[in-house]
C-alpha cells in the first residue's frame, strides 16, 4: 500500500510539473513578439533537477554505505547535467522570426539564418518533441515545442513555406499550432 500511494504521489507531482511547463510556454513577453525562447520554467526545471542530483551524487560519494560506488556517484553526476543542460539551452537557444525566414541560436555550435525558400522539408518528431527543418542544402534547425511563440512560428511556416515540403502529419499539427493549440509535451 505504501508504494502505491508513493507511486501515486510521484505521478501526481510530474503530472503537475508538466503541466506548469505547458502553461508557461503560452505566455509571451510584450518585447518579444516574433522571437522564439524558452519560459523562465525550463530554467527552473533545469536548476532545480540538477543541483538534486549534484547534492545526490556529492553525498552518495561522500557516504556510500555498503551499497555506494563511484559508479552510482556518476550515475547521479550524469543525471546533474540533464539539468545543467536545460539551464545552458535556456540562455543559448533563441530563434527570431524576420521577414522571409528566421535566426537561430543552438544550444552547442554557432548559429545562422534561415529562409523560408531555402527548406527543402518540414516535419514533426512526436518522440522529440521538435520541428526538423532540412534546407535544400542539408542544413538542419529543430524548433523544440517548450519554446513560447510557438504559433507565431506555425503561422509563418504555414503562410511562407510551399505545402508540398511539409511533411503531411506535421502539417496537421501546424495548424494546431497556430490557432492557438501547441503539441502536448507528454508522450
Amino acid at each position: 500500500m505504501r508504494y502505491a500511494v508513493q507511486w501515486i504521489a510521484w505521478f501526481v507531482l510530474v503530472a503537475l510539473v508538466m503541466g506548469w511547463l505547458a502553461r508557461s510556454r503560452s505566455r509571451s513577453r510584450a518585447t518579444s513578439a516574433v522571437s522564439l525562447y524558452h519560459p523562465t520554467s525550463t530554467l527552473v526545471v533545469g536548476v532545480v533537477v540538477g543541483g538534486l542530483f549534484l547534492a545526490i551524487a556529492v553525498l552518495s560519494y561522500l557516504f556510500p554505505n555498503n551499497t555506494g560506488s563511484l559508479g552510482i556517484s556518476l550515475f547521479f553526476a550524469g543525471f546533474a547535467l540533464l539539468g545543467a543542460v536545460l539551464v545552458v539551452e535556456y540562455f543559448r537557444v533563441r530563434l527570431c522570426l524576420e521577414t522571409g525566414g528566421l535566426t537561430y541560436q543552438r544550444l552547442f555550435g554557432k548559429g545562422g539564418r534561415l529562409r523560408w525558400n531555402e527548406v527543402e522539408r518540414i516535419q514533426y518528431s512526436q518522440s522529440a518533441k521538435w520541428f526538423r527543418l532540412v534546407t535544400n542544402n542539408g542544413e538542419v534547425v529543430r524548433v523544440s515545442v517548450m519554446l513560447v511563440g510557438l504559433p507565431e512560428f506555425a503561422r509563418a511556416v504555414l503562410d511562407e513555406v510551399a505545402p508540398e515540403k511539409i511533411d503531411t502529419g506535421s502539417k496537421s499539427v501546424l495548424e494546431q499550432t497556430a490557432a492557438g493549440q501547441p503539441p502536448s509535451l507528454w508522450m
